[in-house]
């Protein structure tokens, strides 16, 4: 660091100028090692003096598939027929072609059977449609 004169206002700009360089130098070896880590430091300044911005984690994206239907309208068309149970449903919904990119397609199959507003009707562990 600077040392500081005898003007108080000349030895806090140096002062503040010396520390600033400093941050700037830690940022960056800081920004190496959390890219060393896989993981991504807060852009943000942190809210509260003395605190460090937590660190965000970088989480894979999955691509999401180019259905030409909607995984609604895919339902529907697999329950044109008759009343089926979720694994057929599951089943018929890929056999219109569609495709899933989530891990478990049954989730994403509950979330539109079971939603706030369902579309469809349940009866004996078939659905159809309402």
């Amino acid at each position: 660091m600077a040392r500081p004169s005898s003007d108080p206002l000349k030895a806090f700009v140096s002062i503040r100028a010396s520390l600033e360089a400093e941050r700037a130098k830690l940022s960056a070896r800081l920004a190496e090692i959390e890219a060393a880590l896989g993981t991504f430091a807060a852009a943000v300044p942190a809210k509260a003096a003395g605190k460090a911005a937590k660190p965000v984690i970088a989480r894979a994206s999955r691509k999401r598939a180019q259905n030409e239907l909607s995984l609604k309208e895919a339902v529907i068309k697999a329950l044109e027929k008759k009343p089926l149970t979720k694994a057929e449903i599951l089943e018929g919904v890929e056999k219109v072609g569609y495709k899933f990119t989530a891990k478990n397609p049954t989730n994403s199959l509950n979330t539109l059977l079971y939603g706030k507003k369902p579309k469809f009707k349940t009866e004996d562990g078939k659905f159809s449609l309402a």
